[in-house]
């Protein structure tokens, strides 16, 4: 049996969205507490289970907010500081535990799959696992929460994609891996999010992200699911079908803009609770079928 958390509260957490910020904010206060009453009670519980294999899923739209909207928000000015200790401090606590694999969050082929962004990833990401020796990451974990499909042979690099290179989320982690490698960073393996990519969801942008109508469910959890790519740890669901991604209440104060969207399924709960036509949706629209 593999177990698999996602460690998920870094301070000033998802700075560039509203709908998912969390407990603890961008400040020195806060990050001594995402330190002692967060990551320091994970470490102990690990240490306790030494003989049960553990994988961390870390701190999904952290690190890819630091290559893409340090400029353009500054809710993600604020939280750089935050990201970058919470991770080191994290890499040094969990990555010398050997029954442990942890995969840091690379957003997905729509966030950082231009050829500009994917460099400047390589530099951040070489940065953050260093930061942390001497603690050791396996690799990374892309499209959770999100739902580029795997493959989609009818995108490619032009207008309707923006020139991205990487139009769905089996191109992006072939070049995310030659890219890392390029690096210099040693360990480059993947899990991939395919918990609501089984159908081109019905947005019109590949940037819509809340609680997409059209949704379906993708590929089974599997290790080592596709031929040719032995970097490809494993297919999972890690994103559980029916949680919401943002409420759909423009009174609310998290309401994110991108929930009221036209795509965006209405009325919506607050992000993190059920939302059963969602939920529906999902395995009515599953593929391969369930």
């Amino acid at each position: 049996v593999l177990t698999v958390f996602v460690v998920y509260d870094l301070p000033g957490r998802d700075c560039h969205a509203l709908a998912s910020n969390g407990e603890l904010l961008a400040n020195d206060g806060d990050l001594a507490r995402y330190k002692s009453e967060y990551i320091d009670v994970i470490e102990g519980h690990l240490k306790t289970y030494k003989s049960q294999p553990v994988v961390l899923i870390v701190e999904p739209d952290s690190l890819a907010n630091l290559v893409t909207n340090l400029e353009s928000t500054p809710a993600c000015r604020d939280s750089e500081k935050y990201y970058l200790e919470g991770h080191a401090y994290l890499i040094k606590k969990f990555g010398v535990l050997p029954h442990v694999a942890m995969y840091l969050d690379i957003g997905h082929a729509f966030w950082l799959g231009w050829d500009d962004n994917r460099e400047k990833a390589g530099k951040v990401y070489a940065k953050v696992i260093s930061s942390g020796s001497p603690g050791k990451v396996r690799g990374f974990t892309d499209n959770v929460s999100n739902y580029t499909p795997w493959e989609d042979p009818t995108l490619s690099r032009g207008p309707d994609t923006e020139w991205n290179p990487c139009p769905d989320e089996k191109r992006y982690l072939e070049a995310m891996h030659k890219d890392f490698k390029a690096a210099g960073i040693e360990s480059v393996y993947f899990v991939s999010d395919t918990s609501r990519n089984g159908k081109k969801v019905d947005r019109k942008h590949p940037g819509e992200w809340c609680n997409q109508t059209g949704v379906g469910v993708g590929a089974r959890p599997q290790a080592s699911p596709v031929s040719g790519m032995d970097y490809l740890d494993a297919f999972y669901w890690i994103k559980p079908l029916g949680e919401s991604d943002g409420t759909s209440d423009e009174s609310a104060a998290r309401f994110d803009g991108y929930c009221g969207h036209e795509t965006a399924m209405k009325p919506a709960p607050e992000a993190g609770q059920w939302f059963q036509k969602h939920f529906e949706q999902g395995i009515k629209n599953a593929n391969p079928p369930l």
